[in-house]
């Protein structure tokens, strides 16, 4: 008995299950393992090899952002000064050339390499794991990583697609790369790759690439390049210099004015604010896909962020500078009338841009307004518009079409009193004006709303030959009733077949604010901290009138001492400001005395009392005024630039020694323990081991990251073949056939860091291309590239011995058929939320409920994938392809 046990064993450890699976593994020791042991270990060693996949493909990431961000220089005509030229840098690489290409390549290198590895270790024969985790993976990509980045955004914020032929390119091909499949193994010749399907598949990949950067350039579109967008993307600003000659990633008077708004924290060292302004600027900054795509690994292993990390103590105060700037930044939409004497110009970023388009406030470039000046009986005109009759146009240049006219406003703003119950607003003509040309005004509502404070209007007008302006009033409703001052805005458009003989100019939108006149109003200062230098001679202080402008209205004001010293510091003042009839801001000038001594920053404040005429004293009665030192002041200025340039090249995915890789690689965090959370000490924890192994790659810095691209693309390859041996005896142990581990956990793992990397993009980024715009572009990728390279390799050898190249199509033809059902109902929801009110007229955020449940849609329909592909390889659905 004993000697047939014996035997029996020594049959088992020599003939164990699953030994001829792989090209590498198994290793002989496992042979008298048990098998539920085996499957154990091996699923944590394919677990362990998708981290080190994932830090790998971050070195190989940060090369091919290395590549693609390379610059040159070139002379560009100087827009202000003609026979000028400025030196300006452009990126060698296009956006959508290296997404659809480097990118590509470096987020699905894992599932191309798997593919290849596989169909050359079978001896040029066909497998099910390569194939199976490019479907399988396109299906995770398009349908969770599109649920997972609706709901990441908050309500009811939202993301729009930027470069939407681009995607529709892309979403095409992505769509067609499978069907594509499909009908090369089940229809044109049944479960054979002919040498030329093999090309034409291949070659769809650098098709898909020509198409998709015409299509960013416009050129099914138009045949005109448009040069206003053109120029905006050079840096027509050449940069400030350090002290070393290096060029800043940002110009100081943003840092001035950062202090400002920060005020005198006197509980902040320098280093403290040093990091705000980088954590500022940091939110600010262009990001590519590839970057996302770093973070996100990074994310998973521990390593440096290429966000600013804030420590705690700093995070609140972070948060109220937002919170702040968001609360003001829409009441300047309406302050800026409030200006007689100057022209404000309100700069908005991208992301008030979009809150005030979802408000229908658009063409936001349109507020470089002021209130109407008074005539000389003291009334304001009903309709002068502001700042001229006639504006200039920029970048336009009529010798191109002398037939082509121009329109636009006279003026970007109008003001009118309520009492006057109309307002006029005058388009002008510049150009060919020998013709009859057909243009269209709508208004929308502001804070003002139509048919209760004015008159709607919605009508096309007509200009007759020679006529070079037209004047079109609006009727404002005067309820009697006070009510704060309020807008409303007058947009410009041609009626459909006009453009062919009018284009528009800048000033396509007009703001009209209804100055209510029924109160006399509140005087308050603007701001209530001012920073002034001691040599600026005089501190000027605005005091504004709100609420109201009825009638003559008067208000003191007088100085008084913090730290600064009056007659030794500044001139001490107590007067008389007056507001006449509909004025409703004044400037008081301070003079500030410059001893020429080294002193500490002193302040003084200036107080409101005593209003006259009706007029009340507003919620800002106080402004301190705080005098800085310029000798201080520069130092500390340049102290703090240096400090945040440091903070800000400390996010750069470029190495630049062996050193720097090593000391990245062996701390928490990239070094920054103070940030650091109990995830990064787990994540480092685990990847330690790659993260040692892959600091022996050649640093970014050499050979313009190309030799990092080709070392890492290297270590990938033997990481995939390792995959591919451990995923297919991890599924041969468990009864998994290759083609569900595949789409399972090969797909998942492999799709791991995109999915960090895109829900990263759609909370960072202003819109939705990083997020799942860069999807069906890599969808498509992963077939062209990642089965049309393998499919021409081997179509050419077995081509050479006059055989066929036999792929079967099984469950691989079911799967994708199932898939590309998915993917049209996918794209239709994506579609769908882009023009529906409802969902927010954008692919991803959004009102609460829409949101969730497209994305719960989503996810049924992976699951539905899953299911369905499930039940089919394992018979339990009959399908004969």
């Amino acid at each position: 008995m004993s000697t047939e046990l014996a035997n029996y064993t020594t049959w088992s450890c020599q003939k164990f299950k699953c030994s001829a699976r792989g090209l590498i593994l198994p290793f002989g020791i496992e042979a008298c393992m048990s098998i539920p042991l085996r499957a154990t270990l091996y699923f944590i060693f394919l677990l362990y090899l998708f981290l080190g996949i994932a830090i790998i493909a971050d070195i190989f990431m940060s090369a091919i952002e290395t590549i693609t961000s390379r610059r040159r220089k070139i002379q560009y005509p100087d827009p202000l000064q003609k026979d000028k030229y400025l030196t300006v840098e452009v990126r060698l690489w296009n956006d959508t050339v290296a997404n659809l290409t480097l990118m590509a390549l470096g987020s699905s290198s894992p599932e191309i390499l798997l593919s290849i590895i596989e169909i050359i270790g079978n001896r040029f024969e066909a497998g099910e794991l390569g194939p199976g985790t490019i479907v399988g993976s396109a299906a995770y990509n398009l349908l969770m990583i599109s649920a997972l980045c609706i709901t990441a955004i908050k309500t009811p914020e939202t993301r729009r697609i930027k470069l939407y032929s681009v995607f529709m390119i892309t979403s095409f091909f992505g769509f067609f790369a499978y069907i594509w499949m499909f009908i090369v193994l089940s229809v044109i010749s049944k479960d054979v790759v002919d040498l030329w399907e093999a090309v034409i598949t291949f070659l769809m990949f650098p098709l898909v690439v020509i198409l998709a950067f015409l299509a960013e350039k416009n050129f099914y579109a138009s045949n005109k390049i448009d040069m206003e967008e053109e120029e905006q993307t050079l840096i027509l600003t050449p940069p400030e210099l350090d002290s070393t000659g290096a060029a800043r990633t940002f110009r100081k008077d943003e840092l001035l004015q950062f202090l400002r708004d920060l005020g005198q924290s006197s509980n902040l060292s320098l280093e403290d604010k040093a990091q705000l302004f980088a954590a500022k600027l940091s939110e600010s900054m262009h990001r590519s896909r590839m970057q996302y795509r770093i973070q996100g690994s990074r994310m998973l292993t521990g390593g440096k962020s290429l966000f600013v990390n804030l420590p705690d103590k700093l995070q609140e105060i972070h948060g109220r500078l937002q919170t702040h700037k968001t609360s003001e930044w829409k009441e300047e939409v309406a302050a800026a009338v409030q200006a007689p004497h100057e022209v404000p110009c309100l700069e908005l970023n991208a992301d008030e841009y979009a809150v005030l388009e979802n408000e229908q406030i658009c063409e936001v470039g349109i507020y470089q307004r002021a209130v109407k000046p008074q005539s000389s009986d003291g009334n304001l005109p009903a309709d002068q518009p502001i700042g001229g009759r006639k504006g200039t146009l920029s970048k336009l240049d009529f010798d191109d079409d002398p037939q082509m006219a121009v329109l636009e406003f006279a003026s970007p703003s109008y003001a009118v009193l309520e009492r006057e119950q109309r307002v006029t607003v005058e388009v002008v003509r510049y150009g060919y004006t020998n013709s009859t040309i057909l243009f269209r005004l709508d208004t929308i509502d502001g804070t003002a709303t139509a048919g209760e404070d004015y008159v709607k209007l919605s009508e096309e007008f007509r200009m007759e030959p020679g006529q070079q302006e037209k004047k079109i009033t609006i009727h404002v409703i005067d309820d009697n009733q006070w009510e704060p001052d309020e807008t409303f805005f007058v947009k410009l458009s041609l009626p459909e077949g006009e453009e062919t003989r009018t284009k528009l100019g800048s000033k396509t939108v007009a703001l009209v604010t209804i100055i209510n006149d029924d109160e006399p109003g509140y005087i308050e200062f603007e701001e209530t901290i001012n920073l002034v230098k001691e040599s600026v001679g005089k501190a000027e202080i605005k005091v504004v009138r709100i609420n109201g402008a009825d009638g003559k209205v008067s208000v003191h004001y007088r100085t008084k001492d913090i730290d600064a010293v009056g007659t030794k510091d500044y001139e001490p003042i107590d007067t008389e400001l007056v507001f006449e009839h509909g004025e409703i801001s004044k400037i008081i000038a301070i003079p500030i005395i410059n001893d020429l001594e080294a002193e500490k920053d002193e302040s003084f404040a200036v107080e409101l009392y005593d209003p006259t005429g009706g007029a009340q004293i507003g919620k800002h009665p106080r402004t301190v005024v705080t005098i800085i030192n310029d000798d201080d002041y520069k130092t500390m200025a340049n102290k703090m630039a240096s400090l945040v340039q440091v903070d800000i090249d400390k996010l750069s995915v470029t190495k630049t020694s062996w050193g720097q890789q090593f000391r990245d690689a062996m701390n928490v965090n990239g070094g920054d323990l103070e940030t650091a959370k109990f995830g990064h000490y787990v994540g480092h924890s685990l990847s330690f081991f790659w993260k040692v192994l892959f600091a022996f790659v050649p640093p970014t810095s050499i050979a313009g990251g190309w030799l990092t691209f080709f070392v890492s693309l290297l270590f990938i390859a033997i990481l995939t073949a390792v995959v591919g041996d451990v995923a297919a005896i991890f599924g041969c142990l468990v009864g998994l056939k290759d083609s569900i581990t595949a789409i399972s956990f090969v797909a998942l793992g492999t799709s791991l860091p995109d999915t960090f990397a895109s829900m990263i993009a759609a909370k960072n980024s202003k819109t939705a291309d990083d997020a799942i715009g860069n999807v069906t572009g890599s969808n498509s990728v992963n077939v062209f590239l990642g089965l049309g390279l393998p499919w021409l390799v081997a179509a050419i050898y077995w081509e050479s011995k006059n055989l066929p190249f036999t792929v079967k199509a099984g469950d691989l033809s079911f799967s994708v058929l199932v898939f590309s059902i998915c993917c049209v109902l996918g794209m239709t929801v994506l579609i769908l939320r882009r023009y529906l009110g409802f969902f927010g007229k954008a692919e991803l955020g959004g009102p609460t409920i829409p949101k969730y449940v497209c994305s719960i849609f989503f996810v049924l329909l992976w699951v539905g994938y899953l299911t369905l592909s499930g039940l089919q390889a394992y018979g339990h659905i009959k399908w004969q392809s």
